[in-house]
């Protein structure tokens, strides 16, 4: 018996709704649905070792540096565990928020390290870390689930990779693009103070000054690049930052200087002080940026290579400058 092409066409089209309809039904898939029905309480990433499992749901994360806390924070993950800073460090950068320093739990530990001990008693689900040592690696892993991220990447990249761990994909992109918005709205409030004025971020360490250049994945690449502010005379691309004398500056001689002395709550008027005491005091007074009042004193962490230190950097040079 032969069919009608009419009924042929018509139950051809019937089928497709069917279909359409059935798939639509379906819940949207994601890494944890594909997992949950085997019961496998693990999903496979890829850190910068290479394949390794990590808890769907991780409820007591424990990160092994204050570096990859400001990523972990950056995507939203709450963090439960983390070392004591090393003596001489400020607990928290400024740009920790009252909240997250709430939610953790500081592993007592000597010169910034953990102590291995101590973080196993805390019972953690997952860890990670930018601690490129294998043998430590190795011990954090027997702790618990581990993933490592490779501090030499591009702070973007590293970016990503520490989202994937958790699924937060989409934070990060989020982060990304506030901070895109951040650096254009800052280039428009800064160039009408700044105009084509050179400048440059120093800090200082045991009475030796250290140059940050404009070098990317640094805070130069901020000022330089994102920011696109002039840089001094003379400044090198070879390195993150490079150790200068008073001579060599004033050399360079920039308009504007931002400068951390490692001393907390220090004040212009306190920093000129010791400056104008020193051997090479005339110098110092003698560099555009002192005798025009342009130079400011920034936290430790603005030098910090993380995205919420370059995000900290913005918002401390757009509210220092807009000051005076």
């Amino acid at each position: 018996m032969k069919y009608s092409t009419a009924y042929i066409r018509a139950g051809l089209v019937l089928s497709l709704i069917l279909v359409l309809l059935t798939a639509c039904g379906q819940p949207k898939e994601t890494r944890a649905d594909i997992f949950n029905p085997n019961g496998i309480k693990e999903m496979p990433v890829r850190d910068s070792y290479g394949k390794v499992n990590v808890p769907i749901s991780a409820k007591r994360i424990a990160v092994t540096s204050q570096y990859a806390m400001d990523y972990m924070n950056a995507i939203g993950a709450d963090i439960s565990l983390a070392p004591k800073p090393a003596a001489g460090n400020y607990v928290f950068p400024p740009y920790t928020s009252e909240e997250q320093r709430d939610k953790l739990t500081v592993i007592e530990g000597q010169n910034g390290e953990l102590d291995l001990n101590a973080l196993a008693a805390e019972k953690p689900d997952l860890i990670i870390t930018n601690n490129g040592d294998r043998a430590t690696y190795d011990a954090l892993t027997k702790i618990a689930p581990t993933a490592y991220i490779d501090p030499a990447l591009d702070w973007r990249n590293e970016l990503y990779m520490y989202s994937t761990f958790l699924d937060h994909d989409t934070a990060a992109k989020q982060f990304m693009n506030a901070y895109q918005q951040k650096f254009n709205g800052a280039k428009s409030k800064l160039a009408p103070i700044i105009g084509t004025s050179t400048i440059a971020a120093l800090s200082m360490q045991d009475n030796q000054l250290n140059l940050h250049n404009n070098v990317k994945d640094s805070v130069g690449e901020v000022l330089y690049q994102d920011l696109a502010l002039k840089t001094p005379q003379g400044m090198t691309t070879d390195s993150e930052s490079s150790p200068v004398t008073l001579q060599q500056l004033q050399t360079m001689n920039p308009d504007y200087l931002l400068i951390s002395t490692g001393i907390e709550d220090d004040t212009i008027a306190a920093l000129n002080k010791r400056m104008t005491a020193s051997p090479e005091g005339a110098i110092w007074n003698q560099l555009t940026a002192v005798q025009s009042e342009h130079v400011y004193i920034v936290d430790s962490s603005f030098f910090n290579d993380t995205p919420l230190a370059k995000s900290y950097a913005i918002d401390t040079m757009v509210k220092q400058l807009s000051d005076k």
